[in-house]
């Protein structure tokens, strides 16, 4: 079984706890190739960014006191829902989600009747 590669340097905390949970799964199924780390950055860095805004919007809510003192929509929010749909794409890609694992099964060496004879 190949292992993932430890996470990169700039990932924060977050990102990193991602890359080596999703690393480790990837491992388990040996559905590694060395392609799809770029994925697997982009899911782990949006889901990070995602985090970060879900707090956000927890402390300031989904307006914000602009500088001019009028009230707009709270950027994170935007920041979310872009990091959201990143993160999908990505975890469909890698095969994180029920549609795609059954779409894509990782094949197994488990012999079948067919093979013993």
């Amino acid at each position: 079984m190949a292992r993932a590669p430890k996470p990169p340097t700039y990932l924060n905390d977050i990102a990193a706890s991602q890359w080596k949970a999703k690393g480790k799964i990837l491992s388990e199924r040996e559905d590694l190739n060395a392609a799809d780390w770029n994925n697997l950055e982009l899911c782990c860095v949006n889901y990070a960014i995602y985090r970060k805004a879900v707090a956000d919007l927890d402390i300031r809510g989904f307006s914000i006191i602009d500088s001019q003192g009028s009230e707009s929509r709270n950027p994170s929010l935007s920041a979310k829902a872009d990091a959201e749909k990143i993160m999908i794409k990505m975890s469909s890609l890698l095969g994180f989600d029920p549609v795609s694992r059954r779409k894509n099964p990782v094949e197994t060496e488990e012999e079948d009747e067919l093979d013993r004879l």
